[in-house]
């Protein structure tokens, strides 16, 4: 099992469950030293960026799990890239799987990854100053 970083549409527990069905997820936890972004593909990734944190949920993955979202992610034509970086929970600190867009260029999002977006951020449970300081600057509320 590999721990696995979701910071975008996989917080909705539906996307997940339908994606990676062995999944399990274990709770909130933060990436420090990233921010949150959507880049010009139209699809959130996150960049370095020192004094900021990007705020998310932890899964635990199966190896067919993480072979699915390397699919969904599309890493084999590079639209992400895997990387394993230490996310910080309540109780400790670990090294998770989280895909990061190779384009660091901000752009906007695609209609259909709104909605999404939104119902992973009302499943994350992710705190509203975060979400308004970070992720409402490119997602708008639905409405």
């Amino acid at each position: 099992m590999k721990s696995y970083f979701a910071y975008g549409s996989n917080l909705w527990e539906k996307q997940m469950t339908q994606r990676c069905p062995e999944s399990r997820k274990l709770g909130r936890a933060t990436l420090h030293g990233y921010r949150w972004i959507i880049t010009t593909r139209g699809y959130a990734s996150v960049v370095e960026c020192k004094g900021e944190s990007v705020e998310g949920v932890i899964y635990q993955l199966s190896e067919s799990d993480e072979a699915e979202l390397d699919r969904f992610e599309g890493v084999a034509k590079r639209f992400y890239r895997k990387a394993e970086l230490p996310i910080k929970s309540d109780s400790s600190e670990i090294i998770a799987l989280v895909y990061i867009d190779p384009i660091t260029k901000e752009g906007h999002p695609h209609q259909e990854y709104i909605a999404r977006i939104n119902l992973g951020i009302a499943d994350a449970g992710l705190p509203e100053s975060y979400v308004n300081a970070s992720i409402r600057r490119f997602i708008p509320e639905n409405t």
